[in-house]
Parts: structure tokens; sequence; C-alpha cells
């Protein structure tokens, strides 16, 4: 079993009444421990005497290149732990464990489309992230979906990625309210959609990760163009 260590809130970002972006760092001064781009931890809240209570998964959103000292967590307020976390003031403590998880990223792949639904972005962020910065010359592709422009938590952050690198694709995805000027695309992930932006299925391997119902039309769109799901697709539920 891993060992349980205390980290301690240093940032956090909110960028929606629900979801924001929370930066821990080891309260014992050391490195963070080394962990795979897709990785996620078991997060503890303790009490005043530092009891640990029921621990909750959440997917660490940086990359292992640039997280030497701490690490980020996308958070949306659902339940005791997360929203605990949410409403986290600077200087918390909270006991992590881990890492752990399979959903990595794979690093001999040429080419990987990523499909996120919601707060399902953050393992995905840490891999594309780790790909890019570390120059694995990969073709990515993210098609990243959410109800309303605030659910994006990373929209800024990938369009910048995307202009930076001529070999990343980001396409965002607003399923319910596209605001005036809305360049991205809009209503649920179809068929339709996918085949504008991928010119050759089996080029690529794909990676997912979000609601199971957002991940069984996922499914449906790479079975009706021949992929072989066994082979070729890896996903993580949340």
């Amino acid at each position: 079993m891993q060992p349980i260590r205390n980290f301690r809130v240093i940032k956090k970002t909110c960028v929606s009444p629900d979801l924001c972006r929370v930066i821990l760092e080891p309260a014992d001064g050391e490195r963070v421990f080394v962990f795979q781009a897709g990785q996620f931890i078991m997060l503890q809240a303790l009490s005043k005497g530092d009891q640990a209570k029921r621990a909750r998964a959440f997917s660490i959103a940086s990359a292992p290149c640039e997280s030497s000292l701490k690490l980020e967590l996308g958070v949306k307020a659902q339940g005791e732990i997360s929203s605990g976390l949410h409403g986290a003031e600077l200087g918390d403590m909270y006991g992590v464990q881990g890492p752990y998880g399979t959903f990595v990223l794979k690093k001999d792949s040429s080419g990987t489309v990523f499909f996120a639904g919601g707060v399902g972005v953050t393992p995905i962020r840490s891999q594309i992230r780790e790909s890019l910065l570390t120059g694995l010359n990969q073709n990515l592709v993210l098609f990243y979906s959410g109800s309303y422009l605030t659910d994006l938590m990373y929209h800024a952050e990938f369009s910048e990625l995307s202009a930076k690198y001529p070999n990343f694709k980001y396409i965002p995805i607003l399923t319910r309210e596209s605001p005036a000027g809305w360049h991205g695309e809009s209503g649920r992930l179809n068929e339709q959609q996918c085949s504008k932006y991928i010119n050759n299925f089996a080029d690529y391997d794909y990676a997912m990760c979000g609601p199971q119902p957002y991940m069984d039309e996922v499914r449906n769109i790479l079975l009706s163009q021949g992929v072989d799901l066994a082979g070729k697709l890896r996903f993580e539920r949340y």
C-alpha cells in the first residue's frame, strides 16, 4: 500500500460556481512522488485532529515533466470531499496517497484522439501536456465537451496550445448553449463532428474519460468507423 503524505493547498482558481483548479504541494518540503501522465491519487480530508476521513480519487491534471514540487487537480463540487476541496482555503491540509491507475500516456503511439467530457478532462490534460512539453511529436486531437463555456475548465489553455503546437488539434464542443461568436462545435458529440476532424480513423489510438453516457456514445462512433476497441481504445470512468 502506498504511504499517505500530507499536502497543503497553495493556490486555488475557480472558473465557475462548481469548478476550480487546485494546486497542492508536499507539506514536508520534499519532491512530489514519481507518477505517469494520466494517473490519479486518493485524497483524504483531514480533521482538526489530523484524523483521515473517507478518501476519494482525483486525477492529476498536471504533467510529470512540470510537477516535481506540486500537483494540480481539477475539481468539481459534487460530494463531501470534492465540495470541501472546492471550498478549501490556502494552507488547508489533505492526505494524499498514490499514484494509481493505468490510464496513462501511450508514448509509443504516433497519434492519439482524446475524448473528454466535463471534468473527465483532467487526466487527459496531463497526457497532452506531457506529450507536447517533452517533444514526443505525436499527432494529438482533443474533443472536449461541456454544457456551457464555463464548463470547459481548460478551454483557454488548450486554445493556446493548439495555436503553439501544429501537431495538436483542439475541438471544443458546447452541448447546451453557445455564446455569440462561438467558433467551436455545438450539440452532442456525433459521428459527423468526428469525421470532420479525423481523416482516417485507422491512423490513431483513442482515449476517453467522462460520464458513462458520453463514453457509450464515443464507443458507438468508433465502432461505426471500424475501430478495434480492444486494441486501440483506452478509457477511465469518473
